[in-house]
């Protein structure tokens, strides 16, 4: 088992740090230009960019790897200008505070994730689930956006087996608020 999961964040970094160019094209990362693209190099913040997932249909900004760890000084200023101006037009759209706004959803959406969970955890259908897919209640990773109505997520819920192959396990609405789960499936 320690071995899977050693061979499975070599296999992770090795993916992550492979370079990609997508210094040219459109400025959306789905290909929809109602989104603002702002690349990245390195190693990715895994954490942080399943926060800014969230938070991308409300801000329409999506994050794409414009390289990979090992990056030289002309790729870097290459990406680093591109994001200058894509922040110039995030700015026209959302005004100069934009930025403190943005990292108070990132904030926001950190703290909903442990709410989702803590929703999630005593759900009995949700538990059921689990259950019939074999997953753990510590096993479970989750995809959450963001819904229109405050407090409000879609949630897909998955795990993995043994064997680190992925196990899709259910969509779900969550309200924080009022604590309740609706399952989509």
């Amino acid at each position: 088992m320690i071995r899977a999961y050693l061979f499975l964040i070599l296999v992770t970094s090795v993916i992550s740090c492979t370079t990609r160019n997508v210094l040219t094209g459109k400025n959306s990362a789905s290909g929809d230009v109602s989104y603002f693209t702002i690349l990245y190099y390195g190693y990715p913040n895994g954490e942080r960019l399943r926060l800014e997932e969230m938070i991308s249909e409300k801000w329409k900004i999506k994050y794409k790897a414009g390289a990979g760890c090992v990056v030289n000084s002309k790729m870097e200023r290459k990406i680093e200008d591109k994001n200058r101006k894509t922040y110039v037009e995030i700015e026209k759209k959302y005004g100069k505070d934009w930025k403190m706004r943005y990292e108070k959803d990132i904030n926001e959406a950190a703290m909903a994730q442990a709410d989702i969970m803590d929703v999630l955890i005593t759900n009995k259908p949700f538990r059921e689930e689990l259950e019939k897919h074999h997953i753990e209640i510590d096993g479970v990773d989750k995809e959450v956006l963001l819904l229109d109505d405050p407090g409000t997520y879609e949630v897909e819920v998955y795990g993995f087996n043994e064997n680190n192959e992925q196990i899709n396990c259910c969509r779900l609405h969550v309200n924080t608020k009022n604590k309740t789960v609706y399952l989509i499936k």
